[in-house]
């Protein structure tokens, strides 16, 4: 079978369908996999390598991720970005016929481009954001949505994405292709978070996270650091704003408090650590870590929330507190704190010393929960579960979307 993935995103929407790449290749399958360079090209990767114009990472270090700034920009930034991504990936697309084109939402050509090769369309939705159920919201709007309103408030991220219609009709009259949507969808997070909607169609699925385990070696001074007390891990991905020193040197000294270490991990700038942090025998800074080799080790954590991040906390099984700057990121704080797993939501301008230091006390307090869901996560699969539905589906077995 020969698959063509295309990611467009942050490092935490690329890892997923770098996973997915690794497990078809794996199999036996023809896969190539097409990403800007916010994901590392990898010269030895079982799988084939195709670039995407532009970077999101070079987009965030130029205007942070203020959402006022982003919409104000976006006609000069954000739209000739995607316009490259969709052309660039719409040709690969059209020079590989791939049987499966398996895709991010952001890249909303894809379908078409698929359908114009006689491919079937498989629409990621890295959190659960398209397909409309009573069950829950979709991920990125206000959590305060009462419950009967559920499904309707799909429809307001419908309205934003039909915007985009005059783009697909474009594209499909000159493609000569009557469908752009997806033939599937794959949801790849873990149904002990996310059970599987009972009123989702049958073309839709929760499959289980796709990670790889990023196991790295620990430097002695990691190593020590880590065994020599109670450690805070702090760290915020690809998230960046002005508050980098502020939220640095809260949470250090709300750690403190407690008589806890901190391990700030600075990523693209949600951390920015002082002189004295780096000189202190209490902190440890790092500009990135592998989550499964540290994780596992720490106390408690505070991160941003990204599906990613929320996922490798809970599969080490320790307690986290989600400080959301943007996006899904506030809806698995409200996720994890509905189901006893985490406490509630720290604003991302938190710096008052008593509040973030009772959050960490709290999240202390769901050990034994947060290890129960580990236990249950450990036996899902869900690279193994996706590529069984994109095999069916090419073999005409999974149930599709009624043309």
């Amino acid at each position: 079978m020969k698959i063509y993935l295309v990611a467009f995103g942050s490092r935490g929407d690329n890892e997923p369908f770098r996973a997915l790449a690794l497990e078809a290749a794996a199999a036996g399958h023809d896969v190539t996999f097409a990403h800007t360079s916010d994901l590392a090209f990898d010269p030895e990767a079982p799988y084939k390598e195709r670039e995407l114009p532009g970077s999101i990472e070079r987009v965030i270090a130029e205007q942070g991720v203020s959402t006022v700034r982003a919409l104000l920009n976006y006609r000069t930034v954000m739209r000739p970005l995607l316009e490259g991504v969709w052309e660039t990936s719409t040709q690969q697309i059209l020079e590989l016929h791939p049987d499966i084109v398996v895709y991010h939402p952001k890249v909303m050509t894809a379908a078409t481009a698929a359908h114009a090769v006689g491919a079937l369309a498989a629409e990621v939705e890295i959190v659960p954001t398209m397909t409309p159920t009573d069950e829950f919201p979709p991920a990125g709007l206000p959590t305060t949505i009462p419950s009967r309103w559920n499904r309707a408030s799909y429809s307001l991220v419908k309205a934003g994405v039909s915007s985009f219609a005059p783009v697909l009709k474009e594209l499909a009259d000159r493609l000569g292709v009557i469908r752009t949507e997806s033939d599937l969808v794959l949801c790849p997070v873990s149904p002990t978070l996310v059970p599987q909607p009972t009123d989702w169609p049958d073309f839709a699925h929760i499959t289980g996270q796709w990670h790889v385990p990023a196991h790295g070696d620990l430097d002695e001074e990691l190593e020590e650091f880590l065994q020599g007390g109670k450690v805070l891990y702090a760290g915020f991905g690809s998230m960046r704003d002005s508050h980098g020193h502020a939220r640095a040197e809260a949470l250090v000294t709300a750690a403190r408090s407690l008589g806890m270490k901190t391990l700030l991990v600075t990523g693209w700038g949600g951390l920015i650590p002082s002189a004295e942090h780096r000189s202190a025998s209490d902190v440890l800074v790092r500009e990135s870590l592998a989550h499964s080799s540290v994780l596992p080790q720490v106390e408690v954590g505070i991160h941003h929330g990204g599906a990613g991040t929320t996922h490798a906390f809970l599969r080490a099984g320790t307690p986290s507190i989600i400080m959301p700057f943007l996006g899904d990121q506030p809806w698995w704080a409200a996720r994890l704190h509905g189901q006893g797993l985490g406490p509630r939501v720290l604003r991302r301008h938190e710096t008052r010393t008593g509040v973030i230091a009772k959050a960490i006390t709290e999240a202390a307090t769901k050990k034994e929960r947060v290890a129960r869901a580990a236990t249950q996560m450990s036996q899902e699969d869900g690279l193994a579960s996706a590529l069984n539905i994109l095999e069916l589906a090419e073999a005409g077995v999974s149930p599709l979307r009624p043309a």
